[in-house]
């Protein structure tokens, strides 16, 4: 049972603890740092978070707090531009479809491992429809295999 307080829960298998929605700033403080601890190291997205690394990840939490905090609990405390930020990191490596799809495999992750919940569920939808846009902004082209990945027509507000 959820009170006004903890968010809606999801029932759980017997001895497992059930799973509350993204409620506050906190649990958004959570999902970005436990899917960036993740990112940071992966494979293929090693070399795009170079600088982020040698910045640290606190210096990049705040914002990223900010821009979830947004997209999710509509804060409206994040005032930059995310293309702005992921130009340069493009120019030096490209992020191409595969890029897009490994970031979105484990923000997809990260989002199920920690929560569930309609606004856990936009957590989602709204990182494939960013993933998407900042896919085709960067490349100028749609890519065939991350437009199947993100279910592109799935995305379309009517």
């Amino acid at each position: 049972m959820s009170t006004p307080d903890d968010g809606p829960e999801t029932a759980a298998p017997a001895g497992a603890e059930a799973k509350r929605d993204i409620a506050d700033r906190d649990d958004i403080y959570l999902l970005v740092s436990e899917f960036y601890k993740t990112a940071m190291v992966d494979d293929l997205l090693y070399e795009p978070f170079t600088v982020l690394r040698e910045r640290g990840l606190e210096s990049h939490l705040s914002v990223m707090c900010d821009f979830w905090g947004t997209m999710l609990l509509r804060e409206k405390s994040y005032r930059g531009r995310a293309l702005n930020v992921h130009r340069p990191i493009h120019a030096r490596t490209t992020l191409g479809d595969q890029e897009f799809i490994r970031w979105l495999t484990l923000w997809k992750a990260t989002v199920d491992e920690h929560f569930a919940g309609p606004v856990a569920e936009q957590a989602k939808i709204m990182g494939r429809r960013t993933a998407w846009a900042m896919h085709r902004t960067l490349n100028g082209h749609d890519s065939e295999e991350l437009d199947r990945f993100v279910d592109r027509e799935a995305l379309i507000i009517r």
